[in-house]
């Protein structure tokens, strides 16, 4: 049976990477006084008391070679693994899966697929979970792939922040958003690009830019009648309810999904950054 592993960005709670059979990558976070190895443990509730209470903004850091490549023997050599990643452009940890899954595939016979998700939080994190079901009833790995491209190919995340200064803090979102937002109460909704973070639409006031993420779903939702909406946020929640009825009103999916934003996305978004993933035409 082909195994599925992806890492920490994925949004991914410890009871669905156990019922799924997922494998999840830490990844560092650097505070001040400390770096912590967060791993599935570390939930996205203890992580916004510490954001909040840090004199100084956390980073980022990938995990190790070694953690990578012990995390890769685990599964063993015997079935096929795919690697859904953070995108390229927000994490050097593609490259080194990229390295260490090609030297044990060429010097030790494993069978392991890098896919770069160019997604964030449950963008990745749900399609990880349709690998692993497809994995459990017997599809191959070309199939998997071949699904996973598919959708990260039509699907986007889009959200909104509090403050864009910790994307712009990370170098992850373009100049020209940052003097946008910066005049006449502009709240830009973003969306990743190829892992950069761009504007996709620029709407004054909040509650103007959450009708607008509303038109987005109602616009490009696939099949509504059978299809869930995934309202992710970080301790946003009265937004997130806000953003749900909204959709819930105009769009009437068959679910809504409320979901927390994890400790790094939250890193480089910042609390109180909240959006919408679904599944596009």
């Amino acid at each position: 049976m082909v195994k599925i592993m992806t890492d920490l960005s994925a949004d991914l709670s410890k009871a669905q990477a156990e019922e799924y059979g997922i494998s999840v990558l830490p990844f560092y976070i650097n505070y001040l006084d400390e770096s912590i190895l967060a791993d599935l443990d570390y939930t996205p509730e203890m992580f916004y008391e510490k954001f909040k209470s840090s004199e100084e903004l956390p980073a980022t850091s990938q995990a190790t070679p070694g953690i990578l490549e012990d995390m890769y023997r685990d599964f063993g050599n015997e079935d096929p693994i795919i690697h859904i990643t953070i995108p390229a452009n927000s994490s050097g940890i593609v490259n080194t899966a990229i390295n260490v899954s090609t030297r044990l595939n060429e010097e030790e016979g494993f069978d392991i697929t890098v896919v770069d998700s160019s997604m964030y939080s449950m963008g990745t994190g749900v399609n990880v979970i349709e690998a692993a079901k497809m994995a459990k009833d017997g599809a191959s790995k070309d199939e998997i792939i071949s699904f996973l491209k598919n959708r990260f190919e039509k699907d986007k995340v889009y959200f909104i922040v509090d403050d864009l200064k910790y994307l712009q803090k990370g170098g992850r979102i373009k100049a020209t958003t940052m003097v946008v937002s910066k005049v006449l109460d502009i709240k830009p909704i973003l969306w990743s690009n190829e892992g950069m973070v761009e504007a996709f639409a620029k709407v004054k006031g909040l509650k103007k830019a959450i009708s607008k993420m509303v038109d987005i779903v109602e616009e490009n939702i696939d099949d509504p009648e059978n299809s869930t909406v995934y309202v992710i946020h970080a301790d946003a929640e009265d937004k997130a309810e806000l953003t749900a009825e909204m959709i819930r009103n105009r769009v009437s999916p068959k679910n809504i999904q409320l979901s927390k934003v994890g400790p790094i996305i939250t890193c480089h978004a910042g609390v109180g950054v909240f959006g919408i993933y679904f599944k596009h035409k």
